[in-house]
């Protein structure tokens, strides 16, 4: 039995370093990088349609956040929404970092990386957050939409 797991651990290891190395320079890489400035730049424009465009747009899209899971693209715009205030949100979006890919196939990455948050409550008060994303993009004929997303704030 111990074996067996020596064995399974060495090829996991084996295939997230070869995915690791592929991401570095991958094609899929190059692709997905601009689609995660343009959500960026709609984050802090609070354009929900704009920053959902790379979202799977089907009831099979899945987004948790904080524990919550939301399906369906629609239930997501829904709540993107509500989220940003109408678009009335002042809360401005940073990267920390630069984003990690790990190429699972040719047509399968996952993405993670932290985002720093600031925003005014109504209050007055001044809050400052960060996150954790992970996003699993894929790609079909649409070109790469996210099928999968996690966040969850740093405490």
């Amino acid at each position: 039995m111990r074996t067996i797991f020596v064995v399974a651990f060495c090829a996991c290891a084996l295939v997230m370093g070869r995915a690791g190395a592929q991401a570095a320079g991958s094609p899929a890489r190059r692709q997905i990088e601009p689609l995660l400035d343009t959500m960026m730049l709609a984050a802090n424009a609070h354009d929900t349609d704009r920053f959902l465009t790379v979202y799977l747009r089907q009831p099979t899209l899945v987004y948790v956040f904080n524990g919550v899971i939301i399906h369906g693209w629609d239930d997501l715009r829904a709540q993107q929404v509500k989220w940003w205030n109408n678009g009335k949100s002042d809360v401005v979006y940073t990267r920390r970092g630069a984003a990690d890919f790990s190429v699972l196939g040719s047509d399968v990455v996952v993405v993670t990386m932290g985002l720093a948050s600031h925003r005014t409550r109504a209050s007055g008060e001044v809050q400052s957050g960060e996150l954790a994303v992970t996003m699993v993009w894929r790609q079909g004929p649409e070109g790469w939409r996210i099928v999968q997303a996690h966040e969850s704030t740093v405490h």
